[in-house]
């Protein structure tokens, strides 16, 4: 058993584990596992592709039985998480055990009541929000150090059916490479998410387009005058030709899209008109092999970056150019 004074974890999407990893500066013993990246830092900065970042407070062995549980409360009981009041636990679960996250959790929680200092709380009212991970034989516990600020930015930040979360978004800016004299454009802008994850950086413009005017209007009151945005169908835009040297978008896909439409082949082709030849467009779908196929046709360079778990689903990230 050890108690552990600067070793954090930060959590992301599966699958963006290595773009997490290269935000985290002035860190030592960077590890990657799914969904989660552990570092040695004495004050970690907060991390934009993070969802939540975690601080660990204790290692210790655990067997494989349920009556094992029973001695999680000797591990627990003197350790100063500097806070009382409510308290909510997740767990996660890997390896041959004959218990279930959830009964770690309730362990977990039934040993922090004992101490005199906790009451169970929820998701919304907490003053203390514990994560417990056991892989194996070992048990971790983390105290949670940011709140939902962090992983939606702020209460005034409104989001639209089918986007994605700022956190995945600052993934895809970042895998764009930003730099201080990009074009920036996002044609399926939606209320805005990517385009504001991109003014985090410095760049010569920002563009942001939608042809839905009722989440142009959320993106207008999510982004002000960090970016340009307007109306246009991604297939038809009103950028002029080789104009834009980066293009970050999600895509419509899942049960969003129809191939038989046309919108992919069509935008595809918009790509090509309007990317520099020395541009690069990231782009999230799960239409894989229309992606692959239509880029092919066109002759545009086309690779996957990476695949994420999202919303059940598994959609890819690709990188496009000339």
């Amino acid at each position: 058993m050890k108690t552990y004074t600067n070793r954090h974890m930060a959590t992301c999407v599966p699958g963006m584990e290595s773009v997490l990893a290269d935000e985290i500066r002035n860190a030592n013993n960077i590890t990657i596992s799914r969904g989660k990246v552990t570092f040695d830092c004495e004050c970690p900065e907060m991390l934009k592709c993070a969802d939540n970042l975690y601080k660990l407070y204790r290692l210790f062995p655990i067997g494989p039985h349920k009556t094992d549980l029973e001695n999680i409360g000797k591990f627990l009981r003197d350790l100063d998480f500097s806070v009382s009041g409510r308290i909510i636990v997740s767990a996660s679960r890997t390896g041959k055990h004959t218990y279930s996250r959830f009964d770690v959790a309730q362990q977990i929680e039934t040993a922090l009541v004992s101490t005199g200092k906790f009451t169970i709380g929820d998701n919304l009212n907490h003053d203390l929000a514990i994560r417990v991970d056991v892989s194996g034989a070992t048990c971790a516990v983390y105290k949670q150090l940011t709140s939902a600020q962090m992983r939606f930015r702020s209460d005034d930040f409104q989001s639209a059916p089918g986007g994605i979360r700022p956190s995945v978004a600052h993934c895809l800016v970042r895998l764009s490479e930003p730099k201080n004299d990009d074009v920036f454009y996002d044609p399926f802008c939606g209320a805005g998410t990517i385009p504001f994850e991109r003014a985090a950086y410095k760049s010569k413009k920002i563009y942001a387009s939608d042809y839905d005017e009722s989440v142009l209007e959320t993106a207008r009151l999510n982004l002000g005058s960090s970016a340009i945005v307007f109306s246009a169908d991604a297939t038809k835009t009103k950028m002029k030709n080789h104009s834009v040297n980066k293009i970050v978008t999600n895509m419509p896909w899942g049960k969003q899209i129809k191939l038989d439409d046309g919108l992919y082949y069509n935008f595809i082709l918009e790509l090509k008109r309007i990317l520099t030849p020395d541009g690069k467009a990231i782009i999230l779908t799960d239409q894989v092999s229309a992606i692959e196929k239509l880029c092919g046709e066109q002759n545009l360079n086309c690779s996957r970056i990476t695949e994420l778990s999202l919303h059940g689903l598994h959609p890819v990230v690709f990188l496009i150019a000339f």
